[in-house]
């Protein structure tokens, strides 16, 4: 008798327990566990026919000594609509990451910036190869000269038709010399120091060396090639300085 009076106690404290995480669980808006779950949810937000995955990525993110947490990027299509989203992977599901990363998408081709590569989907399944040309522009100077430059990715293929562009490199010397003010050639400069430098300008009420950092969209390029290195078409895009300097 006190076997089975301990035994229909557990299956209460389980079925309580079960209760309670479905409680929790419809709280948080019934998160999806899946890539499909997921697909389905960014349609239904963005009113879209439930997007076709075309490449899934997960990363680990290291936040503290106990601190974890895993993120699930998507490319998806949807027609002739095709996207980028991310989701932050949870116990009870996983959570739209609305902080770090919002969603893009584009009507036959789009790309985003993010930790040091540029990610761009579209029809590409008959590219071989692929390039993206960036452009980052300096507003006039007093004089009214304007400065730019151009910085030309080779891409790496993800899936069919999702092509990454890496860009990032390590600080150099003339980065930190520039970023105190110094003279400086914008040639020794990567793309994303060349971003901090020049979509900045100084903060408000603060001392000064002390800066704001601009959120403004760069064209981006991009061009695909056959197997012969022909051109198959060139698609004209956007990125942002904010993705640019992103670090994951």
């Amino acid at each position: 008798m006190r076997h089975w009076n301990r035994g229909r106690k557990t299956v209460r404290n389980f079925l309580l327990a079960l209760v309670l995480a479905l409680l929790v669980y419809a709280s948080q808006g019934f998160p999806p566990y899946t890539v499909r779950g997921m697909c389905l949810r960014i349609g239904h937000d963005y009113l879209l026919e439930e997007p076709e995955p075309l490449y899934v990525q997960r990363d680990w993110r290291h936040y503290a000594a106990n601190r974890y947490a895993r993120y699930t990027m998507v490319a998806a299509r949807s027609g002739e609509t095709y996207g980028f989203f991310r989701y932050e992977d949870g116990l009870l599901g996983s959570q739209r990451d609305r902080s770090w990363f919002q969603p893009v998408f584009g009507e036959g081709a789009v790309c985003v910036a993010r930790g040091g590569k540029i990610y761009a989907a579209g029809a590409f399944e008959n590219a071989v190869s692929a390039t993206a040309v960036v452009r980052v522009e300096k507003g006039p100077e007093p004089d009214g000269t304007a400065m730019s430059r151009a910085f030309t990715l080779t891409g790496e293929r993800l899936a069919e038709d999702v092509f990454a562009f890496p860009y990032q490199a390590e600080r150099s010397q003339a980065y930190w010399e520039a970023w105190e003010g110094g003279d400086y050639d914008d040639r020794d400069l990567n793309l994303e120091e060349l971003v901090e430098l020049w979509y900045r300008e100084p903060a408000e009420d603060a001392d000064p060396g002390v800066y704001r950092m601009l959120d403004e969209e760069l064209p981006c390029t991009v061009t695909l090639y056959d197997g012969a290195g022909e051109v198959l078409k060139t698609v004209s895009l956007t990125v942002t300085t904010d993705g640019i300097r992103s670090w994951w």
